[in-house]
């Protein structure tokens, strides 16, 4: 029997070790009125393991909560999360009783689920409102943030013995600088009727935490001039400014799967970004051992990109590489000049000399072989004289060109005088016995 109690009381024990507890009050009264604004509070406490907690909102009043579900992220073992939300009021909601209901939830690393405790049940009134008399409430709480913008509005209404009613609202206290504008003009009020004016209230982005005010002061006249006393003689904000810098707050939306994306785009950019780089430079060296310019082609692969890099393909000089003679680099065996150290090599063997003349035996010429040359000679050089008034013929009738025509004529003259030359000279050898 001891041994079944012992058992009872281990698992006991472990029950209520192992149950997360969301906040011990349970049930919250709230009391607000039509186009009221609230902030609350939400916490959940850690088991003996570290887990994950969400809570999912429910009930008649649901959708005045903003968010709807809260994730609490990871809970370490006696560890205390909260989580801010805000219930905001239609201003046309009816007067009644209404419900917001959180529901727990969480589960352990290592997917088992774990035991919460029961749900938090806000109880909300919905009062009615008064009478339209001038500027309603005297005063509402407003929980804000530094850097955050919220708009509001004022409504005052005349009541229906008023007539020809011009109203006003000036702001002051210490957080006065914060709205736009500072002086609301609600023109002229007809008897019985209400207008609404909105404005913005933006608190500084450094603004240091704490209480602060609003007061918005009523006046109005007839247009007569008339001064008349509203039956509220202000309206009033209690702003509280909540301390956010240095606190790194829980966004459901970076997930665990965001960020491993994020490092991935990361990484991928940082290979792109190497590669780009070691291809840029290949093609400013590659250039530069072929004899082009290395900095126009790595200008046009850095602006083009991979259409730079195709042309540098297409254009880029073909051939063998060799070592310099005098650096030891690689450049193109067709290059004279070395692209690196600007010098070209000595030739492997100086220029031929020139062939020496052969001296061959002279033979005689005999004197009929001499006359039958000489007649040779001048029946071409008449030949010539010939083609000559052929070509001036030709010319004349258009048949050739005047650069043809120049060309053929030097041509035929050069050889008329060469022949003329010789012609010449064998006479003279003749007339002295050679």
């Amino acid at each position: 029997m001891k041994k079944i109690q012992y058992a009872i009381l281990i698992l006991l024990l472990i029950f209520l070790v192992n149950t997360a507890t969301a906040p011990a009050n349970n049930y919250v009264p709230l009391t607000l009125g039509p186009g009221d604004e609230i902030a609350q509070t939400l916490s959940f406490s850690g088991a003996y393991g570290r887990l994950f907690a969400t809570a999912d909102v429910s009930g008649s009043a649901a959708l005045w909560v903003t968010p709807r579900r809260i994730d609490f992220g990871a809970i370490d073992p006696g560890e205390i999360i909260e989580r801010d939300y805000t219930i905001n009021v239609p201003r046309s909601q009816k007067p009644g009783y209404y419900e917001v209901t959180w529901k727990f939830s969480c589960k352990y690393t290592d997917g088992s689920a774990c035991s919460s405790a029961s749900n938090v049940v806000l109880q909300i009134t919905v009062k009615a409102e008064p009478v339209p008399t001038s500027s309603g409430a005297e005063y509402e709480y407003l929980t804000i943030k530094p850097g955050e913008e919220t708009s509001k509005y004022l409504s005052f209404s005349a009541r229906s013995d008023q007539y020809g009613l011009s109203a006003w609202a000036d702001a002051s206290g210490n957080a006065a600088s914060w709205v736009t504008p500072r002086r609301i003009d609600f023109g002229v009020i007809a008897a019985g009727d209400s207008i609404d004016k909105y404005y913005t209230l933006k608190v500084p982005e450094y603004q240091r935490p704490g209480n602060y005010e609003l007061i918005w002061t009523w006046g109005c006249e007839y247009k007569s001039g008339k001064s008349c006393q509203p039956l509220t003689s202000g309206y009033s904000y209690k702003i509280t400014v909540l301390e956010t810098r240095g606190i790194q707050e829980y966004t459901p939306e970076s997930t665990d799967s965001d960020i491993a994306l994020g490092i991935f785009i990361l990484i991928f950019v940082l290979v792109l970004f190497i590669v780009g780089l070691y291809i840029l430079v290949w093609v400013v060296k590659d250039a530069n051992k072929r004899g082009s310019s290395g900095t126009l082609w790595g200008i046009l692969v850095l602006v083009s990109g991979i259409i730079g890099l195709i042309l540098y393909f297409i254009f880029r000089p073909k051939g063998n590489f060799v070592s310099c003679n005098y650096c030891g680099k690689g450049k193109l065996e067709t290059l004279i000049q070395c692209p690196h150290c600007k010098k070209s090599p000595a030739p492997a063997f100086g220029p031929a000399p020139a062939p020496m003349a052969v001296q061959l035996p002279v033979t005689p010429v005999r004197p009929e072989a001499a006359i039958d040359d000489l007649k040779k000679q001048k029946e071409k050089l008449s030949r010539i004289k010939e083609l000559l008034e052929k070509l001036d013929e030709r010319l004349a009738q258009g048949d050739i060109t005047e650069g043809r025509y120049k060309e053929l004529s030097e041509q035929y003259q050069d050889e008329s005088e060469k022949l003329k030359n010789m012609i010449t000279e064998k006479e003279l050898l003749k007339e002295v016995g050679l």
